[in-house]
């Protein structure tokens, strides 16, 4: 084995390892993980949602905004929730 491979099997180690992790923290997200969460399940088709995923042409920017309008919306059912139990 020459060092260039040997070094490009550390380097793609390294790269699934840290692949790997960014899987695991988005699962453990109530919100963003969901979409990974459903794929798992035995009746969901992962090439068709990864395809319409895919084609959707959704910017990365305009995912952003809809997650922070989403994590906003939480929050706010949350305290709406919170400041109503309060004074029932």
């Amino acid at each position: 084995m020459t060092k260039e491979t040997a070094a490009q099997n550390i380097k793609n180690l390294h790269k699934s390892n840290i692949e790997n992790k960014k899987i695991v923290e988005i699962k453990k997200k109530p919100m963003h993980g969901q979409f990974c969460q459903h794929l798992e399940r035995p009746s969901a088709n992962k090439e068709k949602s990864l395809a319409w995923l895919c084609s959707s042409g959704l910017m990365g920017e305009m995912e952003s905004l809809i997650i922070a309008a989403q994590d906003q919306a939480l929050s706010m059912h949350y305290h709406q929730e919170h400041h109503e139990a309060t004074f029932r």
